[in-house]
């Protein structure tokens, strides 16, 4: 199955989704609850085929499983910002397939960790799909993996010390120049 994990939210792209899989017969579990006062939920079930399932809220025992049981990740959002699913997924060892744009070119590497699709309609993620079907061998379970790492909380807080550090030894450095320039 392919797996999405999102707010049932108009802005996430779950249309394409549900209606790519639908019309290509593919199993799709999409994980997450409604959010606000849309219909989303109730629209998107119209639109589903039988081999859509809507799993709502799910505890995060139930996420891991789904994520190591997913065939792909689907990243269907128009503009995302980050997208920690993402990461999540390849954490582990599952490809993403993403529209190209927003955080999504941060966080997977075509060819590598999944694969884009640029036209953003249920057409592109159709063929994003087959290409992906395609492509399936190609991709390494511990490649993703590692991938997924570089986003880990450790590397993070190890960059942004040597960061900090780097900037207070240039802003010391330019002060005792500044000093010694204006004592000559």
């Amino acid at each position: 199955y392919f797996l999405i994990v999102s707010r049932v939210v108009g802005g996430k792209g779950l249309e394409l989704a549900v209606r790519a899989c639908t019309e290509l017969g593919l199993p799709l579990k999409v994980a997450g609850e409604a959010a606000g006062w849309s219909g989303e939920m109730k629209r998107l079930k119209r639109l589903a085929g039988h081999q859509v399932e809507f799993l709502g809220s799910i505890s995060d025992e139930e996420l891991a499983n789904l994520y190591s049981g997913a065939r792909a990740f689907l990243a269907t959002a128009h503009d995302e910002d980050f997208g920690m699913t993402v990461v999540e997924a390849q954490l582990c060892g599952i490809p993403v397939i993403a529209y190209r744009g927003g955080g999504y070119l941060e966080t997977v590497i075509d060819g590598k960790t999944g694969i884009f699709f640029d036209e953003y309609s249920v057409q592109g993620l159709k063929r994003a799909l087959g290409k992906f079907s395609i492509q399936y061998s190609v991709f390494s379970i511990s490649a993703i993996q590692n991938h997924a790492k570089k986003f880990s909380k450790e590397r993070f807080v190890k960059q942004m010390k040597n960061i900090i550090s780097h900037a207070v030894s240039q802003t010391s450095h330019s002060s005792l120049k500044n000093l010694d320039n204006s004592c000559v």
